[in-house]
This record gives structure tokens, sequence and C-alpha cells, in this order.
């Protein structure tokens, strides 16, 4: 993104990394704690599919008892980065509050436009 007649620089806007020290750091961190979350959880059900492409695929978390509502955790990137896998471990609060949790991922841009990303949402939402 470029900057506009309103002065914005977009693509500073939504680059939070150079403002954060170490954030090269974070990706590997969380896929790290996310890897041993759903090593360590015995309630969850691993890509299941809910469209015909390669990433449309949801990770399903459940409390230990009946859940009591569903977390459907829609994962950042600035729709070109990172999927599902990544943020698991956010998952261990709801739990534990008895709620079920649903992580999908989605085909990222350029591969696929934010109305064709939305849309593979939506279809995750309705799986």
């Amino acid at each position: 993104m470029s900057e506009t007649a309103s002065g914005i620089n977009w693509s500073d806007a939504f680059d939070n990394a150079p403002y954060i020290p170490a954030a090269a750091d974070f990706p590997q961190m969380w896929a790290a704690r996310s890897q041993a979350f759903r090593q360590a959880c015995h309630f969850s059900r691993l890509d299941i599919a809910y469209g015909t492409k390669e990433r449309e695929v949801l990770d399903l978390f459940l409390p230990a008892k009946l859940p009591r509502g569903l977390v459907f955790f829609v994962h950042g990137g600035f729709w070109k980065a990172f999927d599902k896998s990544y943020w698991s471990f956010l998952a261990q609060g709801a739990l534990d509050n008895g709620m079920a949790v649903a992580m999908p991922s989605y085909t990222l841009a350029p591969d696929a436009t934010l109305p064709e990303i939305t849309q593979q949402i939506a279809r995750a939402l309705e799986k």
C-alpha cells in the first residue's frame, strides 16, 4: 500500500513489527507454544476440511465437559501471513472457561482476494 492524498502511509500504519523489540522472534515462539499445546490437548480435532482448497481446514478444541459456547478465532497476519497453527495456544483460556474453540486457516493474499477470504471464513463458520 502506498501513501494516499490523506497523507497516511498505510504500509506503516498496519506494520507494527518495526516498533516492537525482537518482533522477528515472535512467530517462532507462537509456533512452538502452539505445537506443544496441540500435542497436550486431549480434546481436539485437527485439520477438519470446510472446503475444497488446501488451506480450507480448521482445528477444533473442546473443553473436558460439554461446551458452554464457541469462540471462533480468525487469525491475523495482514491477510498474507500465518495460519491456524501459530495460534493454538490461545485456545487455553477459553477452554479453561468451558468454551470450545474453532480456528480456521484460509487462502492468503495474493492467492485470494479479500472477498474470497471472507467467503472462506463464512464457510468455516457454517461448518
